[in-house]
């Protein structure tokens, strides 16, 4: 017989006879050589989880990496912002911060990345030479835990230096002081950047009511364009007589985004065609001259139109505007900006409200008042505030409703808004403690819960019952250790397929 290989059976296996069958010469038939059993009968079917596809080459160390390039980038913006600023921030932020970079690094690789890889090099020779022994104890308290599992799963004792009992500190500690120390720093620093600003009142004042000057303009320049827009097409002749004017109506409400209905309306007031929302009220008699008016004093909001009579003298285009398109146009600047009409009842305001809700702050009712004559007035009031108060359009104009813009806010907001050497600081602060919370979290869920899923399944190993191969959740050094678990766990297997076996030969 020919073996695969080209080998006889003679050269492939030496023939031995049985201790009791003595050896003659005179045998006709030679001993069979012993029944050699296939690979597949000694070594068990493993199926281990295929490992995934690696997603970092950094491994554990990734999000910490992560977290120090961000704060030592901080470092780098805050000193270019003191470098090329007016003396903000002063050198202790960065000096702070590169102090937490040095401290987040000796914590990171000391108690999270160093002990982690060197565990999976002695996890990966364990299953690479089949010894539990070398495995060390360490500081680690889930590496440590797996250790002692090892040995109890294989019936090692740890030795004199092993059963010692150390301090022992978790993976999430260094994390956590890590954390600790970013917060610690950055909400100081945060504090003494936003609160920490000299206010120059005069220059507060003066941006103050440049900036409600700008948003009245603006809204008084809202109200002209639509009414402009309804008095273009209130003027263009289609014929004889207005035969469409459904196509009116839908071409204004096209044209400018600011209105919400559009209506062509007959010499009695009623409504012949609307485009878009159903109107809202009843329509007054026609004016005679395009006007923006205010249609009512009470309800759930103010109801301002564009009316301008058309060109048959008999019909009237009335343009009604969204307040909530209106309401968007004064939310530019970084105060709290309300409009009140002439009883001074809120018409608009940029932090919401109830529509027609009277102004009862009595140093704001002053200043809309003084303003209301049509000369912009600014003041500071004993509690902190800035306030600037403009009246949108001119008295006596097409567009003029007896509106008054009225903004007010903190003078060291408003300080710290003109400070852009304080927001760049901010925003600097925030975005790199920001980034290095967020790669702290990271490494919780990709280190330290892998871990100790690596714990629970060692100790359900070492306590004999059956689990099931643990998948490991990436390639990198916790992954590592997983699979040099899983390859250990299976010497139980073939260990109890091979003791039925003895018994049997013996």
């Amino acid at each position: 017989m020919t073996w695969p290989g080209g080998r006889t059976e003679a050269s492939a296996f030496p023939r031995r006879c049985p201790r009791n069958v003595r050896r003659d010469s005179s045998l006709s038939t030679p001993c069979s050589p012993p029944t050699v059993p296939l690979p597949a009968q000694t070594m068990p079917d493993m199926r281990f989880p295929a490992f995934p596809e690696p997603r970092s080459s950094s491994g554990v160390s990734g999000g910490p990496l992560v977290a120090l390039a961000a704060l030592l980038a901080g470092v780098i913006v805050l000193v270019v912002i003191a470098v090329l600023g007016n003396g903000w921030p002063e050198w202790w932020l960065p000096g702070g911060l590169a102090a937490v970079v040095v401290a987040a690094y000796a914590l990171l690789w000391g108690g999270v990345v160093r002990p982690v890889r060197r565990f999976a090099v002695a996890m990966a020779r364990m299953a690479a030479e089949d010894r539990v022994d070398l495995v060390p104890r360490a500081r680690t308290a889930e590496l440590d835990r797996i250790a002692m599992a090892l040995y109890r799963f294989r019936r090692v004792r740890p030795g004199r230096r092993g059963s010692r009992v150390r301090q022992q500190f978790p993976l999430a500690t260094a994390l956590c002081m890590v954390a600790a120390l970013v917060l610690g720093w950055a909400v100081p620093a945060v504090i003494a950047t936003v609160g920490g600003v000299q206010p120059q009142t005069e220059a507060v004042v003066r941006d103050a009511g440049a900036s409600a000057a700008a948003e009245a303009q603006d809204l008084h320049g809202a109200l002209s364009g639509g009414l402009e827009t309804v008095e273009r097409a209130a003027g263009l002749r289609t014929g004889g007589e207005i035969t469409d004017p459904a196509t009116t109506a839908a071409q204004v409400l096209e044209a400018e985004p600011l209105f919400r209905s559009v209506t062509v309306v007959d010499a009695a007031g009623q409504p012949v065609v609307t485009a878009g929302a159903p109107a809202t009220a009843v329509f007054e008699t026609p004016q005679a001259e395009p006007r923006v008016v205010q249609a009512n004093d009470v309800g759930s909001e103010p109801l301002v139109r564009a009316a301008a009579p058309m060109w048959d003298g008999a019909s009237t285009l009335v343009a009604e505007f969204d307040p909530r398109a209106l309401n968007a146009v004064i939310r530019g600047s970084g105060g709290h900006t309300r409009v009140v009409d002439a009883r001074r009842a809120t018409v608009l305001d940029s932090g919401g409200y109830t529509a027609f809700e009277p102004l009862d702050d009595p140093a704001l009712g002053a200043l809309a008042a003084s303003a209301s004559a049509g000369t912009p007035v600014v003041d500071t009031p004993e509690d902190g505030r800035v306030a600037a108060a403009q009246r949108v359009g001119s008295p006596g104009t097409a567009t003029d409703l007896g509106w008054v813009l009225v903004e007010d806010q903190n003078v060291v907001a408003a300080a710290f808004a003109g400070d852009g050497n304080r927001r760049a600081a901010l925003v600097a602060i925030v975005v790199a403690a920001s980034i290095a919370c967020a790669a702290l979290c990271w490494t919780a869920v990709t280190v330290v819960a892998p871990a100790r899923r690596l714990v629970r399944h060692a100790e359900l190993l070492a306590t004999g019952e059956e689990v099931a191969p643990l998948a490991p959740q990436r390639l990198d050094e916790i992954g590592t250790s997983v699979e040099a678990v899983n390859r250990l766990a299976a010497t139980r297997t073939v260990g109890a397929m091979r003791a039925p076996r003895a018994v049997a030969r013996a």
